[in-house]
């Protein structure tokens, strides 16, 4: 049995959402195209704001957004003004506090403006990937796409610096608010020399002290959540890590699948991972889950004890989901969705030989059969003999059936992969990758992909994509459509043993 919540409230937003932010007890959201919509607690839409210029970097600290512009233009929105405050500044990150605004260009220069725009401090970097403001303002930490980290002060001199080893490829992938000065970064790198550096690690820092201790973890961090004297770490494998300075790392948990976003709720940690947000305790207990019907990207924190959960783009990039929920809210039991056996099965058994089964071959013959493929040829027939006309003396026949074919569209050809049999690990579950790059168009390309699950769930919008599966047996759909709207599915089974 699992534990579960409902929604209190549901807001379903039209267009793909860029960026999300908690405001007041509401919250705001962003589309690339400039609109800038607001929310109550309750998901009551309260105004829509909308400026010229497409939106390409952003973001929020209490009642003030900033933004920047496809056109150059940094704006600072508040609950009565909207300024445009800079222009000529090509932005690919903001980070905004009560004292100043940090901008990255695309130039890789970073500067720092006060809230009327006047330049206070700059400083060229390269192209930074994360920027972070301590709690009092005074000092900065930013990580650059060469894997480089640097702590400044708040006039952009540089107080510490940490650049990738010489001899390998690493990455910062995430960084923690700095609180009391102390903060904690992630870093993952190719693993390209054998030597004693763990690929995936955690360093401890302060602003003035320096790099204060390394501790190893399983898999790349994905986000990090402070809270007390340690952090809880979210990491891509699906682990939820607590990290203490001085101790080795707690496992609490694995959730499967990369873990999106972290945040405190009273003595608890609220996680986010694919479609899921889970309440845990310190101790590694889940209290309940919630099921979204798309995969959560962040959570919010609101006011009148709410959660927003904000969804990725949907598969047809037409718009978002936010879920709206009580933490608070009594649980109810239902059953797991996919219940298990704990028992060891008999791999000699005829049910798990290897061999498909009588439902297997039902599914694969669900696949386009050569009678699909001959009513596409009558279809394309057809229309030839449609936009075929009645010929005058000087037409050639050549000519017009050139220009009829020219304006027939084929069909893209689907192809999710052939059926599989995986075995599972010790924890009954499989790492799964579902491969559809052969699918192809014989006259255009494909714009989109849609991978959808046997209950109709949609999983990815990729051509490739990894899923983790308990035993049995899981029919999966892969969805292409070309660029003049044709559309064609393939199917293909997987069985976990």
């Amino acid at each position: 049995m699992i534990s579960t919540i409902a929604a209190t409230a549901e807001v379903d937003v039209t267009y793909p959402i860029l960026e999300s932010y908690a405001m007041g007890d509401g919250f705001i959201v962003l589309s690339e195209k400039g609109i800038i919509d607001s929310f109550n607690w309750e998901g009551m839409k309260i105004s829509t704001n909308e400026i010229s210029e497409n939106i390409v970097a952003s973001d929020s600290k209490e009642s003030f957004l900033t933004i920047s512009s496809s056109k150059g233009d940094v704006i600072l929105i508040s609950d009565n003004s909207e300024k445009k405050i800079l222009s000529g500044v090509k932005c690919n990150a903001i980070r905004l506090s009560e004292k100043f605004i940090l901008l990255s260009t695309e130039d890789g220069d970073l500067i720092s403006i006060d809230k009327q725009g006047g330049e206070r401090a700059s400083v060229n970097i390269g192209d930074a990937t994360i920027m972070r403001i301590s709690d009092d303002h005074d000092q900065i930490v930013v990580a650059t796409d060469e894997g480089k980290m640097t702590v400044f002060n708040n006039d952009l001199e540089i107080l510490k610096s940490s650049p990738p080893a010489k001899d390998d490829i690493e990455m910062v992938t995430s960084i923690s608010p700095i609180v009391g000065g102390r903060f904690l970064v992630s870093r993952e790198s190719l693993g390209a020399v054998i030597d004693d550096r763990p690929v995936n690690r955690l360093e401890f820092w302060h602003v003035k002290e320096g790099l204060l201790e390394l501790v190893e973890i399983p898999s790349r961090a994905t986000c990090i959540q402070d809270s007390g004297d340690g952090y809880y770490v979210g990491c891509f494998e699906g682990e939820l890590l607590w990290i203490e300075r001085g101790k080795d790392p707690t496992l609490l948990t694995n959730l499967g699948y990369s873990i999106t976003d972290l945040r405190i709720w009273e003595e608890d940690i609220l996680a986010s991972c694919w479609f899921y947000a889970r309440r845990i305790s310190p101790e590694g207990i889940e209290k309940w889950v919630f099921e979204h019907p798309r995969i959560i990207s962040k959570i919010l924190s609101l006011g009148q004890g709410t959660i927003a959960l904000v969804s990725d783009k949907d598969s047809s990039g037409s718009g978002s989901l936010i879920s709206l929920i009580d933490p608070n809210k009594e649980a109810h039991d239902e059953e797991k969705y996919h219940t298990q056996s704990t028992q060891i099965r008999d791999l000699s058994d005829k049910s798990f030989s290897g061999m498909p089964s009588e439902n297997e071959i039902a599914k694969a013959a669900e696949r386009n059969s050569v009678n699909e493929i001959d009513s596409i040829i009558r279809d394309i027939n057809q229309s030839l003999e449609v936009s075929m006309t009645e010929l005058s003396d000087d037409e050639d026949i050549l000519e017009t059936l050139s220009r009829s074919a020219s304006s027939i569209n084929l069909p893209p050809v689907a192809d999710a992969g052939d059926d599989m049999t995986v075995t599972s690990n010790e924890d009954l579950k499989a790492d799964v990758i579902l491969d559809g790059s052969k699918s192809y168009d014989p006259d255009g390309e494909i714009v989109s992909w849609s991978w959808i699950s046997e209950t109709g769930r949609v999983l990815g919008d990729g051509p490739v994509i990894k899923v983790r599966l308990s035993q049995g047996v899981h029919s999966f759909s892969l969805s292409v459509v070309d660029n003049k709207g044709a559309k064609s599915i393939s199917k293909m089974t997987v069985r976990v043993v």
